[in-house]
């Protein structure tokens, strides 16, 4: 079993099916020229998709909004901020950790980086098939007493996230159905992430 926590949120996959890309070298050594490379937490097979996961514990609401009322990883937005930049950050950071834990992965199944570090990769299945992928985003929410959000909300902010990554999406022609922005419930009771509140 591989098990770990992250943003309030406890993890537990099978063993053999979770590549830890977060920890990888290829992420954590960055690259010689920029040593920029980002990751989501991780990458399982659930139901013979590739999902890429990863989880926040709070998320701004949108463009437009109160910038003292907004909040980024559980922080007080500076006040030197809009809501505007804030929310597009947000968007970037998410897209850029899904789409550079894509190449890493992919690059990785291709033996790129050699085969043993192919063979390093925890996965029951390490090619990918790009009509069964999943970028999941998990938004937890729940450990932020009094913070309230409405499904409508999730819905304005996945469509957000789909837009910023859709130049990706197209490239590869991936529907742009593979992204998901959830709450830890959904996530377990819909998408099958075995996630729960850490306690």
């Amino acid at each position: 079993m591989t098990v770990f926590q992250e943003s309030g949120l406890l993890f537990e996959f099978a063993d053999g099916n979770c590549f830890h890309i977060e920890k990888d070298p290829l992420v954590t050594n960055g690259c010689s020229s920029t040593s920029n490379n980002m990751a989501c937490e991780c990458v399982s097979v659930i139901d013979k998709r590739h999902c890429f996961i990863e989880a926040k514990m709070s998320a701004p609401r949108g463009p437009g909004g109160n910038v003292k009322d907004l909040r980024l990883n559980g922080k007080s937005i500076p006040s030197t901020w809009t809501a505007f930049d804030n929310y597009t950050t947000f968007l970037r950071n998410i897209s850029k950790k899904f789409i550079d834990s894509f190449s890493i992965l992919l690059s990785l199944s291709q033996g790129r980086h050699g085969s043993e570090r192919l063979k390093a990769i925890q996965l029951p299945d390490k090619h990918l098939n790009f009509d069964r992928l999943r970028f999941i985003l998990i938004i937890n929410f729940t450990v932020s007493p009094g913070h309230y959000i409405d499904k409508q909300s999730m819905s304005v902010l996945q469509d957000a996230l789909k837009n910023e990554m859709r130049p990706f999406l197209k490239i590869w022609n991936i529907p742009d159905t593979s992204v998901k922005v959830v709450l830890p419930e959904d996530a377990y009771r819909l998408l099958k992430v075995p996630v729960r509140l850490s306690s």
